[in-house]
């Protein structure tokens, strides 16, 4: 069909030109089966492949209204300023995303939620 990556891409680029981006990805995905090291054929490949959606459980253990309900109480006060929540209790607060990152530590997987107050 097609004899070299060049081909390929061309190929691609007509379907792209149809906007037909699922045929573009195709051609694209099947040049890397015979030229994987070619940069431009991975890129088209990456570019144009599908979207993938992941879903992440939610941890039991937060507690999401209570961090609403305390934004809500306290709005007044903490109006534009950063916070640092914890199942509806208050653990930082500061200026900035940083300042309260410093206060809290890595807040990734903890079920702390940082953010700034409207």
């Amino acid at each position: 069909m097609y004899n070299t990556p060049e081909e390929f891409i061309r190929a691609a680029d007509k379907e792209l030109d149809r906007y037909d981006w699922n045929a573009a990805w195709k051609i694209a995905t099947e040049g890397l089966k015979h030229y994987p090291e070619h940069k431009e054929l991975q890129k088209y490949a990456y570019i144009l492949a599908p979207a993938k959606v992941t879903v992440v459980q939610r941890d039991p253990n937060r507690d999401v209204q209570g961090n609403r309900n305390w934004t809500k109480q306290n709005r007044a006060e903490y109006r534009g300023r950063w916070v640092a929540l914890k199942n509806g209790q208050l653990l930082a607060s500061g200026n900035s995303r940083d300042e309260v990152i410093a206060q809290v530590g890595a807040v990734k997987n903890t079920g702390i939620l940082v953010t700034s107050v409207y």
